[in-house]
């Protein structure tokens, strides 16, 4: 039941709507207020809240698995690289739950028994596995922040400037679970939900709907404080901006911008998309705010790539990434693939990419805005890995790990979604996770091969039992030793149209041999055609194994015949060593299936696939040369440049 009293130092009303709820903030003098039976105690007057970005706001309301809730109450958090929001939110089946929003993603969690002692603050370290209420997690973050200010109800007592010693996990399974171990409190406190999409959450009643629908404006015209130039923030959730008249990086969530790393001087580089210009992605428009170069450095030789920094007033932060022409969509991934540190591949959502590189990642150039406490210098060691035309990259700090997720996209898609007037550079060489252009069209090759060596089959089979065939002669011929007379066959009709006419002679040769001098002569014109063929069969055991040479029978395929009246002659030689009589079945057959011709046909289809092959193959050699890693998985080099001691599964 919801409780309400009266603010003892302004007076105004102060309602609780949840039981739990303890602690509130009167929205209109600051009190912080903690609840006694029907009474409220005034502890102090909370700090002002520090203006973000994000859309939430209490009274929001969503749906999580169906139900409904409520946003009741907020903490605002200060960490290294900048702030977060952690909303108490309250269910209409009474539940309470967090939900978090940083950067554009937001988790849902819940208060949770770990049921397994939890390890110590100090001790932890990214990438160490964790196990907790039943489920296995690995640490992506560490973090020493600090409550700066709240509002609305919640759940425990809180101030301005209490520190809160966190870490963020990430499960190992497919579940895509997400948790958290607040320190703050003893024994720690265990809390474990998901990360979903701003979409999921069907959110209702958002600070200010209308002007979050839109792409993101200048938030901020400020003044830069080293050189005087104009500096220009678009989000609320920028913190930090690197000035694009002198390259000083400095601090956005500080109205004077305070200074964090003079520009050293160095060569500037023009983004090839501009700050400020604005893209159609997927039906929503992504405003370019902020631009890096990034290198690694291998062999003593520099491979630099851009990472442009893209914002959505309600998707949160994207990137686009340019290497050499080539262009990659890129998002962070809630739940991180399934990895073992120093093999030689990762699964995410059931597809396994094959590492390609790894190396420390040195920023080198920044300018624009930036979400986090940017500078040059900057380092992070990097792994990637590929599955075409997808790449996935783990970056990791002495404190924390990130998984990214990148979709190659081509140059002309890119050109549109900005609009650009000037065309982009061509991309140079083999892409690291460019689609291959030629498998599509082995794909097709491939197919058509199937379906071409489909019908042969069913041609040749169609003739040999069906269309091809017919005997013409079926004679039973007896040769007898001490007769030299040739024998004279029945004669035959052959009509036009005829492909072959094959002689086939089945004997009873046992361990003989027999000569056959053939004509075969058409009535009527006199014309002949002269053949030879020997018959030999010879069978027989050694060391009692069975053995035999040659065959009974013998054919002769005869091609181009005019149509006639046909006979054959045959004068035959038996041998001399065993002179017995060889009986001989003499059939003709017209356009028996000849084999030879089909097995052709088979091996020349069969070389197109084999050479599409090829230059498919070729393609992913030409991708593969720059790997330190082998298509295989074998690495080029074992030592490898990533320090990272831990591994994550």
């Amino acid at each position: 039941m919801p409780f309400s009293a009266n603010c003892p130092a302004c007076g105004a009303a102060v309602v609780f709507k949840s039981s739990a709820s303890f602690h509130g903030v009167c929205e209109f003098c600051r009190s912080t207020l903690v609840r006694h039976g029907g009474d409220l105690e005034n502890l102090g007057r909370m700090a002002d809240l520090i203006e973000d970005a994000s859309p939430i706001r209490l009274g929001t309301e969503g749906r999580y698995k169906g139900v409904h809730f409520a946003v009741i109450g907020r903490i605002q958090l200060r960490y290294e690289a900048g702030v977060w929001n952690e909303w108490h939110v309250l269910f209409d089946d009474q539940r309470g739950g967090w939900l978090s929003d940083a950067n554009g993603e937001y988790l849902i969690s819940f208060l949770t028994p770990p049921r397994a002692p939890l390890p110590e603050f100090a001790a932890l370290m990214p990438n160490d596995e964790v196990t907790a209420a039943g489920r296995d997690f690995i640490v992506t973050d560490i973090e020493d922040a600090m409550c700066i200010a709240g509002e609305g109800e919640l759940p425990f007592a809180f101030g301005a400037g209490y520190p809160a010693q966190l870490a963020d996990l990430r499960a190992t399974d497919e579940s895509g679970a997400v948790a958290s171990i607040d320190y703050s409190e003893t024994p720690p406190l265990f809390f474990v939900g998901e990360a979903l999409p701003f979409d999921a959450f069907r959110f209702a009643n958002l600070r200010g709907e209308q002007a979050a629908a839109k792409p993101a404006g200048i938030v901020k015209a400020l003044q830069c404080p080293a050189c005087g130039g104009a500096i220009a923030i678009h989000d609320k959730a920028v913190q930090s901006v690197a000035c694009p008249s002198c390259l000083s990086v400095l601090d956005a969530t500080n109205d004077s911008l305070r200074i964090l790393q003079k520009a050293e001087a160095a060569r500037r580089i023009e983004p090839l998309i501009p700050l400020g210009s604005s893209g159609r992605f997927e039906g929503r428009d992504w405003t370019v705010i902020g631009f890096q170069q990034r290198i690694i450095r291998a062999d003593g030789v520099d491979y630099p790539w851009q990472e442009y920094l893209l914002h959505h007033p309600e998707q949160g932060f994207r990137w686009l990434v340019e290497s050499d022409g080539h262009w990659n969509r890129v998002g962070t991934l809630s739940k991180p693939p399934r990895y073992t540190f120093g093999l030689p591949t990762a699964t995410h959502e059931g597809e396994t990419y094959r590492r390609y590189s790894a190396g420390s990642a040195v920023t080198s150039y920044v300018v624009g805005e930036f979400t986090w406490k940017v500078k040059v210098g900057e380092t992070w060691q990097i792994i990637d890995f590929i599955a075409p035309p997808k790449m996935i990259s783990r970056e990791s700090s002495h404190k924390e790990t990130a998984w990214s997720l990148g979709e190659y996209l081509p140059t002309e898609e890119l050109a549109a979604a900005f609009k650009l007037k000037q065309a982009l550079p061509a991309p140079k060489g083999v892409g690291v996770n460019q689609p291959n252009p030629r498998a599509e069209s082995h794909r097709r090759v491939c197919g058509s091969f199937w379906k071409f060596a489909a019908l042969a089959v069913v041609a040749q089979l169609l003739w040999v039992f069906v269309l091809g065939g017919s005997t013409l002669l079926d004679q039973r011929v007896v040769f007898s030793p001490g007769k030299d007379e040739p024998v004279t066959t029945q004669s035959f009709q052959l009509d036009k149209g005829a492909r072959n006419l094959v002689l086939r002679n089945d004997t009873d040769l046992d361990n003989n041999w027999l000569g056959l001098g053939l004509t075969l002569i058409e009535k009527q014109s006199g014309r002949a055609w002269v053949a030879q063929s020997d018959v030999a069969y010879w069978h027989g055991s050694d060391g009692g194994e069975s053995w035999s040479e040659g065959d009974r029978t013998r054919e002769l395929v005869f091609r181009d015949l005019p149509p006639g009246s046909y006979y054959f002659v045959i004068d035959p030689e038996i041998s001399a060593e065993k002179p017995v009589a060889v009986v001989d079945r003499v059939r003709v057959i017209r356009d028996r299936a000849v084999w030879s011709n089909f097995f052709f046909l088979l091996i020349f289809l069969a070389g197109l696939p084999l050479f599409s092959r090829y230059r498919m193959q070729a393609f992913e050699v030409e991708r593969w040369k720059d790997a330190d890693f082998l298509s295989s998985g074998i690495d080029f080099d074992s030592g490898g440049s990533d320090s990272d001691s831990g591994g994550d599964d």
